[in-house]
């Protein structure tokens, strides 16, 4: 009996390993950029600064709509206090309205809000993409 869940253990573990190898040696996709803004709603809203620091590039910045601009690690600790301030906040999936534009190993991703226009831009490295700019600007309303 135990030979046999050792074996069914085995044969888990390399059922994993072959779906992480193939997806890792899928290349760039519009699904994994749509699955790594994802993950970076859920690393923001909880805090997670460990998924936070993996998706980020060291030189990330983010420029909010008044101009101000801010590195990865003011985006962290700005994700811990949102996290603390706010918890149990629902995790939203990127809306449809976002666009995903691929151009090889790079991404742009454009988020149309009702307040603000977003972009988010991303490079694609070693099986993983990383987020390396966003700049937020204030939509104007039309009179």
């Amino acid at each position: 009996m135990k030979r046999v869940v050792f074996a069914g253990w085995v044969v888990g573990v390399c059922c994993v390993w072959s779906l992480a190898a193939s997806a890792a040696g899928s290349g760039p996709s519009e699904v994994g950029v749509r699955d790594v803004e994802n993950i970076w709603s859920r690393a923001f809203v909880t805090g997670d600064a460990k998924a936070l620091d993996d998706l980020l590039d060291p030189a990330y910045v983010s420029v909010s709509t008044n101009g101000v601009s801010r590195p990865k690690g003011e985006i962290i600790a700005a994700a811990s206090r949102f996290a603390a301030e706010h918890p149990n906040t629902p995790i939203s999936p990127l809306p449809p309205t976002s666009t995903i534009s691929l151009k090889g190993d790079t991404a742009v991703v454009t988020h149309h809000g009702a307040q603000e226009t977003s972009v988010d831009v991303f490079y694609y490295r070693q099986g993983h993409w990383h987020a390396w700019y966003s700049q937020h600007t204030k939509v104007t309303p039309v009179s």
